[in-house]
């Protein structure tokens, strides 16, 4: 139960340099200014919002933090281009610090419901040139079946073509974000030799499926390797509370 102390505390407000980036940000959308259009000097922004250059400083290194605003030599402020990494890698570290700890039983959640949605699509949307980059992915895993460290981000990188495929740049942003966990489940199921070889017969069915354009099918593929990847994520995490025989046996089923 809380204190009166508690429930009277006055939460910190934001500081008059956050005020003012948000203000700049609002200028931007308002305007419809593209990335690389030239915004106002430092001066000239203090000016607009009333503030001392110190403040507009801090400020515009928040918004160049996130990539909305760039600084070039000689040319002054401009509108940056947001890159999707940078949505990703914001997503990715909170998986991995925030999340306690990674928990693939959620992960799996998230993936079974954006993956047969992005495999429907790529069958749909896919131009002749991304099945031949999904094809090019899916033969790179196969040609790095002997090292279970490269397979896990060769296993990842066939999923992100797929997402690729659906020309919906949100797919590939969220799979982006947890491409880090995918690869340390990867690494933390030790994927032998003979987990890369089954993990790649797996692909081979969805591979197969989207080739044919056929998205009854590469759903069913889709739903089946996912699930046969979390089951054995599953056996791998109970195999490490039974000692290091168990665990050894788990990673080679």
């Amino acid at each position: 139960m809380s204190t009166l102390a508690e429930s009277q505390r006055i939460l910190p407000g934001p500081t008059l340099a956050e005020m003012v980036a948000e203000k700049i940000l609002g200028k931007i959308l308002a305007d419809r200014m593209s990335p690389g259009d030239p915004l106002p000097s430092a001066r000239e922004l203090g000016e607009e919002f009333g503030v001392s250059r110190t403040v507009i400083r801090e400020a515009v290194s928040s918004l160049v933090a996130r990539g909305v605003i760039e600084t070039r030599s000689g040319v002054g402020l401009r509108v940056g281009s947001v890159s999707t990494a940078l949505v990703s890698d914001a997503l990715s570290l909170f998986l991995r610090i925030n999340n306690g700890g990674l928990d693939y039983r959620q992960v799996h959640e998230v993936r079974h419901l954006l993956e047969l949605e992005v495999v429907r699509l790529a069958c749909e949307r896919a131009t002749d040139t991304d099945l031949e980059e999904i094809r090019r992915a899916h033969e790179r895993m196969l040609a790095g079946l002997a090292s279970p460290e490269k397979v896990a981000e060769l296993d990842v990188d066939f999923h992100r073509q797929l997402a690729v495929a659906t020309h919906n740049p949100l797919y590939v942003v969220v799979l982006d974000s947890l491409h880090g966990v995918l690869v340390e489940a990867r690494r933390g199921a030790v994927l032998s030799p003979n987990r890369g070889k089954h993990a790649a017969d797996l692909h081979q069915r969805v591979l197969d499926a989207v080739l044919r354009r056929d998205g009854e099918a590469a759903v069913a593929a889709m739903g089946s390797h996912l699930d046969d990847v979390a089951a054995h994520w599953a056996k791998m995490q109970e195999a490490r509370t039974d000692g290091s025989t168990e665990l050894s046996r788990a990673a080679t089923d």
